[in-house]
């Protein structure tokens, strides 16, 4: 079965249903664009399809919109909100994270000074050598910590 795509009053033309997902996911056709098929006695919007609505964004990314004071609507689309969210400035920490400043990036320097001095308190030697990763002492760490310290 054909169905026919409108927008704006004018018919866009007509395509089987499986033809509908790649169109809509190109956005070549939009979700809030009507329908209508031989049997129907008026056009519908194409969000009410099964098709149309796979595209829809989730309630999660629609939260995730309102958080971050961006707008959307009923109609707006997953891939709409990628390129809303991509649109958006990158916060310090995304900025670093994308620098290379990830788990396996070396210790910081709070890090390297913090390591010894746990160590030293519980009169454990260290079980990593340099150079660190911030993962590894991060674990260190957190070993560390599992031992009570040395009284004085």
């Amino acid at each position: 079965m054909k169905v026919h795509i409108a927008r704006d009053g004018q018919v866009l033309g007509e395509w089987t249903q499986t033809e509908l997902y790649p169109l809509l996911r190109a956005s070549e056709i939009l979700p809030s664009d009507y329908y209508w098929h031989e049997g129907m006695t008026e056009w519908k919007r194409l969000a009410e399809l099964p098709s149309g609505k796979s595209v829809l964004a989730t309630p999660a990314q629609r939260q995730m919109l309102d958080n971050h004071g961006l707008p959307w609507d009923e109609f707006t689309t997953k891939y709409e909100v990628s390129n809303l969210m991509d649109s958006r400035p990158y916060t310090d920490k995304q900025r670093s994270f994308m620098a290379g400043d990830t788990p396996d990036a070396p210790a910081t320097r709070t890090q390297i000074l913090i390591i010894p001095q746990l160590a030293a308190d519980r009169a454990l030697s260290l079980t990593i050598s340099p150079p660190f990763s911030r993962r590894e002492v991060a674990r260190e760490i957190h070993a560390l910590r599992c031992f009570p310290a040395m009284p004085n």
